[in-house]
């Protein structure tokens, strides 16, 4: 099948990440012919109108969840500043009609392909019943970490009643929270978890909550406010917080040396997350039930530093309260099969009833339109053998991550196999192929394929450092010191984040840091608040960024016209 269309760039995803990456690129190049795509019915991404429901809220407050040119409207706000996923969707697609991103917008389109052929993206695409295929020179694939639903093959025998995703949750809510529904299953430990067993209880269901025994254990779950005073995200969001999360892209300076390379400073940096812990243990009430003793995070004790099975904030007013007072048992166990008679067989042998089912089962990659050849070339995960030359590179990077940050050795819950895999991701400052890149291949970035707390300011960063890439704006290092970064990153994040750092780019604690790098990268200043005290204990937002692009095109006018008088100055020498 020959491509009808041809397009300069093409965006896979109309989310966060997706509309900010085609704006971001059209304001750099305002003519260029771009395309987004998005199998969603609506704009958003994972907040379209479609999969957004009333209880559904932001883990991120208000101030900290929005782009830095376009501010959020106060409305749909908990008391402690929570956003309803209603203002979030309208925040989007407002968004998206100021920016005149509607007419360049398909919906309801899958890419189903994407192959590189002739220094073009060929990219098939499914429509309803229709497959059709568009080219695009450059490619920018911002589908996110939270689009591919991942649904477990369980054993069914005979089972009629609803099975479903958390992610259809919102077009499900009439049919699951009605009267027809009385007992309920919820499968999974994740945030989606905790938001549908509360959904199922403030409905006045009886809920089953099935949680895998030897899994990575539940959410870590944090209070809205911290002892009831501050907000949790706004403290998460300040660089002296940061400064207690070891992180490999912040080593350098006296505070890095005195919090994590002396005796003094473990101790401080173990006392305040064992601090944080109990309050959030404590706010949590896993003491006041043996029911609820099965949700406490492990490690016991140090659950919200090492977000094994990731951390997340009990926006939802009420949650604990609702939690307690429920009807919910709590199975910490597998699913051994679905049965006829409407049953759920457990892996420890007892059987229960239920109406309905909900897996809380997380998300894949979602990487299905490349093939395996393409992952492994682009540094996707991939089921592809791991290289020697990985090999080597990972166990160098476990090294240079145990010498800067010895707390991680020192403390590890338990032994951390620096072992080489090819299912990590494997890209340059989160974004693109090392490989690729030093070929001269720049028609491909991949934003949001990373964890962590407020991802607007993250991806307005990325899709400025994204889009001057793809048109030849930023200068790239060398194979070898982009490889070793990428070999220092999965070393770090599978010693920082345990069970999810295995899985995922995972950085909760530590996207100033990250932030910084790709400012850096464009020339940009890292230091946006106006006095010591600000920059260290208050909260970063995303207006602190606002013009970044103007700032970009500046210090990149300066750059090129410094590199002109420099040439300038040695053609005189020359005649000279």
């Amino acid at each position: 099948m020959e491509a009808k269309e041809n397009y300069g760039v093409v965006v896979i995803g109309a989310g966060w990440y997706g509309l900010i990456a085609a704006t971001t690129y059209l304001s750099l190049e305002p003519d260029a012919n771009l395309l987004i795509l998005d199998d969603g019915e609506s704009i958003g991404g994972c907040w379209n109108s479609e999969r957004i429901y009333p209880s559904l809220f932001a883990q991120v407050g208000h101030g900290l969840f929005e782009y830095s040119s376009y501010p959020m409207r106060k409305e749909g706000l908990t008391k402690d500043r929570y956003i309803s996923g209603k203002t979030i969707s309208d925040y989007l697609q407002s968004f998206a009609e100021k920016n005149d991103l509607l007419r360049r917008t398909r919906l309801n389109t899958t890419v189903a392909k994407a192959e590189k052929a002739d220094k073009k993206w060929i990219l098939t695409l499914r429509s309803s019943s229709k497959v059709s295929q568009v080219a695009a020179a450059k490619l920018i694939v911002a589908t996110g970490v939270t689009s591919g639903a991942y649904m477990p093959d369980f054993q069914s025998d005979g089972f009629n009643k609803p099975i479903i995703h958390s992610s259809q949750i919102g077009p499900e809510m009439d049919h699951f929270t009605g009267p027809n529904v009385q007992r309920a299953t919820v499968v999974g430990a994740g945030k989606s978890a905790f938001d549908t067993v509360f959904i199922l209880l403030h409905s006045g269901k009886k809920v089953d909550w099935v949680i895998r025994e030897d899994g990575s254990g539940p959410l870590a779950i944090v209070s809205p406010m911290v002892a009831g005073l501050l907000n949790t995200v706004d403290v998460m969001a300040t660089r002296a917080f940061a400064s207690f999360s070891p992180a490999i892209l912040n080593t350098s300076g006296w505070w890095y040396s005195f919090i994590h390379r002396t005796a003094v400073g473990n101790f401080l940096t173990k006392l305040v997350w064992r601090n944080v812990t109990r309050i959030a243990e404590w706010e949590a009430g896993y003491h006041l039930s043996a029911n609820a003793e099965k949700l406490r995070p492990i490690p016991k004790g140090y659950g919200v530093f090492w977000a094994n099975s990731g951390l997340g904030l009990a926006s939802v007013p009420n949650f604990w309260k609702v939690f307690h007072s429920g009807d919910v048992t709590v199975h910490r166990t597998g699913i051994a099969r679905f049965a006829d008679n409407n049953k759920v067989s457990l892996q420890n042998g007892h059987i229960i009833e239920t109406d309905h089912v909900v897996l809380c089962t997380g998300w894949t990659h979602n990487l299905d339109l490349f093939d395996e050849e393409t992952r492994a070339k682009y540094g996707l995960p991939s089921i592809t053998g791991c290289s020697e030359k990985w090999q080597r590179l990972d166990a160098i990077g476990d090294k240079i991550v145990l010498e800067k940050l010895p707390f991680l050795r020192k403390n590890a819950p338990y032994t951390v196999t620096p072992r080489s895999q090819n299912r990590s991701w494997r890209l340059y400052r989160q974004l693109i192929s090392p490989t690729m890149a030093a070929k001269g291949d720049n028609s491909v970035f991949f934003a949001g394929q990373i964890h962590t707390v407020c991802g607007p300011l993250v991806a307005e960063v990325q899709a400025l450092w994204g889009a001057a890439f793809l048109q030849g704006r930023l200068d790239i290092p060398s194979l070898e010191v982009m490889e070793e970064e990428v070999a220092v990153w999965c070393a770090w994040t599978r010693r920082r984040y345990l069970e999810q750092g295995r899985r995922h780019a995972y950085s909760i604690y530590d996207h100033l840091a990250y932030i910084d790098i790709l400012a850096k990268d464009l020339g940009l200043n890292t230091r946006r608040k106006s006095n010591f005290f600000s920059e260290m204990f208050m909260p970063y937002r995303p207006r602190d960024w606002r013009g970044l692009i103007r700032e970009f095109l500046e210090a990149e006018s300066n750059r090129l016209n410094t590199g002109n008088r420099n040439l300038e100055g040695l053609t005189n020498e020359a005649r000279d």
